[in-house]
């Protein structure tokens, strides 16, 4: 004779068994992580969003005249600085560009019309004697004719890695008159 277990009470449809309740639960389970996640975005910003200076050196606009990464390569306090940027003039007239220290005699540099290119790429513009080492910042005075002097203030490095090659020479080659 086989004998016959009663079945269990319904529970009005419900199912009463874990499988069931975790079904319920990990849809609302997904939804709370994803929540959470999204909310490290207020946190952090896009950085595309913010607008920074992608470069060791710093821009500098004057009018038609536009510099980027300006910085000084220099061996050392009261030693002479090498100038490097990228240089771009779009008007039709070649500036002539002015770059001194506080009471420093200023040097010069040429853009040619319509030109883009490296300041020291044909030969260095160097000012006599940077004040501060390297890792140091120095107050530069720019002006160009086609706009007003401009007072930044332009990191110091020394002349290692990809800076190597604008190693100061023993004497100042950008044009000392004006």
């Amino acid at each position: 004779m086989t004998r016959r277990t009663p079945l269990a009470p319904r529970s009005g449809g419900r199912s009463t068994s874990p499988r069931a309740s975790l079904r319920r639960l990990l849809p609302l389970a997904v939804a709370g992580a994803a929540l959470a996640l999204s909310a490290c975005q207020t946190q952090s910003p896009i950085q595309t969003d913010v607008a920074y200076v992608a470069a060791d050196g710093v821009p500098v606009d004057l009018g038609s005249v536009q510099l980027r990464d300006l910085v000084v390569i220099s061996g050392g306090k009261d030693k002479p600085g090498v100038l490097s940027a990228a240089v771009s003039n779009t008007s039709g007239d070649a500036q002539r560009i002015s770059f001194s220290l506080p009471q420093g005699q200023p040097v010069y540099a040429e853009a040619p019309a319509y030109s883009e290119r490296r300041l020291s790429d044909a030969s260095q513009v160097q000012l006599p004697g940077v004040p501060v080492s390297a890792g140091d910042v120095v107050t530069l005075s720019i002006q160009s004719p086609s706009a007003p002097a401009v007072v930044v203030v332009v990191p110091v490095l020394k002349a290692s890695g990809y800076y190597a090659s604008l190693a100061p020479t023993n004497a100042p080659t950008g044009t000392a008159t004006p």
